[in-house]
């Protein structure tokens, strides 16, 4: 257990007297030990593999720039669409029933 941890039952005990800046920091520092703890599985799963499978990590590391540069173009795209859309709305002339 780290310094920062609080035993289950305190932190039940203590909740209701915390005040938002103590909520925030405990939500912090779970997330970063949750983003920690993801970090080391991805990390051991790629050693792992890399072990298994010279060359793993790195062409690992190539499909994932790959995969990224596409998600960037496409979110591009659906942007542009996206703005071209709210352009023609606000442009076209619109009719008031009377």
């Amino acid at each position: 257990m780290s310094k920062n941890s609080v035993p289950e039952k305190d932190l039940l005990e203590s909740a209701p007297h915390m005040d938002i800046n103590q909520w925030l920091e405990r939500l912090r520092h779970s997330d970063r030990a949750l983003y920690n703890s993801m970090a080391l599985e991805v990390w051991s799963i790629a050693r792992t593999m890399d072990n298994l499978i010279p060359g793993f990590w790195n062409r690992f590391m190539e499909n994932r720039q790959t995969a990224l540069k596409q998600f960037v173009i496409q979110r591009k795209q659906e942007e542009n669409r996206e703005f071209k859309a709210r352009k023609l709305k606000t442009s076209s002339p619109t009719r008031e029933k009377i």
